[in-house]
């Protein structure tokens, strides 16, 4: 028996506000998000930032609502296209915080060069202030595809035996 795919519905608040401004447009694409429900009762499993669905997993899902399955699109992270990885690994906000760590810091470091002035102690502060967060996140996704390769090679093991 075929199952349903998951339903997918994309928001872009700001979209018709800002039609055809591409540069306000570009910079607003964060507040763009995608809601993935259950095919059968509509009951929501995930929202995400931005339009792409990179979770890790067999396909197979149940929904917590109607208790029935259907395919939610996943794969584990060998099967994983690289257009499928750069979303997981960094989606837009991750990204876009990554991109304000890198840009204050040579900021930063641009005003302390060139007005020659010496570092205080709150710069230190504010850097461990601002990148340890991304250690934090990078590490939890390691673990996420880690366990994900391991289910995979579990998964051929156990189909080919």
């Amino acid at each position: 028996m075929d199952r349903l795919w998951a339903l997918k519905k994309e928001f872009d608040p700001f979209g018709p506000l800002f039609y055809g401004i591409s540069a306000i447009g570009f910079l607003l694409r964060i507040t763009r998000c995608a809601m993935y429900s259950c095919p059968y009762c509509r009951w929501p499993f995930k929202i995400s930032w931005g339009p792409s669905n990179s979770l890790l997993g067999s396909g197979d899902r149940v929904s917590w609502h109607c208790k029935k399955a259907f395919w939610d699109g996943s794969n584990e992270w060998p099967e994983m296209s690289s257009q499928d990885r750069h979303p997981f690994l960094g989606p837009t906000t991750v990204a876009g915080y990554l991109a304000a760590v890198l840009l204050i810091g040579g900021l930063l470091a641009y005003d302390r060069w060139y007005f020659k002035l010496p570092a205080s102690r709150v710069d230190p502060t504010v850097a461990v202030a601002l990148i340890s967060r991304l250690p934090v996140w990078f590490g939890f996704r390691t673990g996420q595809v880690i366990r994900s390769i391991r289910r995979y090679n579990h998964r051929r093991r156990t189909s080919t035996v």
